[in-house]
């Protein structure tokens, strides 16, 4: 299968290990009839995913294939490996069924309860980082070819799976960490364009690392949001309700990213 643009990013959530580095996404009812039928063969990193299906088979297809059968969480319920040819597999309750090269399965230790997570296939490596010969400070110049790539700071796990969610279906890349304190690291290794910060826990802490990136970093645009309606005092903080953010959060990011790289 070749790669193509906007193929998503399998990865196991706990280790990062990558499953399936072009993923195509089969959304409508034609594509997930059609799955694999009439590719003659499926590459190493290839596979596809069937949303929403909780049902899988290999009828007319010439290869057998692994099928990773997952919840609305991303929760691996069944793992259907080295599935013949017009053999056929189904797990009740599961929401997607990512069809993957026969083996992968077993060469990445995929087993039911792991949790798995969705990224946006980046386009090209990014921009190395250059150390400036007048300062201490290291040059972040976002990632080439107008992508857009966005780290997360949160640990509430279910508004990180919706805010990647959204993100990834506009191509955005995404990282995340759920320590607020390495955000800062983060942004060197990264290099986003925008940094999301979830300051529901500490806004103290919130407040001093974007005070940080400010000063490290003052390319990177930072948009913090809390649970609940923000507290009066800020910091000099603006913080948006992140439930509400979640609306407007693609669109958001994307206007961020802009300014980010008229910056540049």
């Amino acid at each position: 299968m070749a790669h193509r643009a906007g193929a998503l990013v399998l990865r196991r959530e706990d280790d990062g290990e990558v499953l399936c580095d072009r993923c195509v996404l089969a959304d409508t009812l034609w594509r997930r009839l059609r799955g694999l039928i009439g590719h003659r063969k499926l590459d190493a990193g290839a596979g596809i995913v069937l949303r929403p299906s909780w049902t899988v088979h290999t009828f007319f297809m010439r290869y057998p294939i692994d099928a990773v059968f997952v919840d609305a969480d991303q929760l691996v319920m069944k793992v259907a490996p080295n599935l013949r040819p017009w053999k056929w597999a189904t797990c009740r309750g599961a929401r997607d069924v990512v069809e993957l090269r026969a083996g992968e399965c077993e060469r990445a230790r995929v087993a039911v309860g792991q949790r798995l997570a969705w990224a946006a296939q980046p386009g090209r490596p990014p921009t190395p980082t250059v150390q400036r010969a007048d300062a201490s400070q290291t040059d972040l110049h976002g990632p080439p070819n107008g992508a857009t790539r966005v780290l997360l700071g949160t640990t509430d796990d279910r508004f990180l799976r919706l805010a990647r969610f959204l993100l990834t279906r506009e191509n955005v890349e995404v990282e995340a960490t759920k320590r607020l304190a390495r955000t800062v690291d983060l942004v060197e290794r990264h290099q986003p364009n925008v940094v999301v910060i979830d300051a529901t826990g500490s806004l103290a802490d919130a407040a001093r690392t974007v005070a940080a990136m400010e000063a490290l970093y003052p390319q990177v645009r930072v948009l913090v949001v809390c649970d609940g309606e923000p507290p009066r005092w800020t910091t000099g903080l603006k913080v948006t309700e992140k439930w509400d953010a979640l609306e407007t959060l693609a669109d958001d990011v994307r206007l961020l990213a802009d300014d980010a790289r008229t910056w540049n």
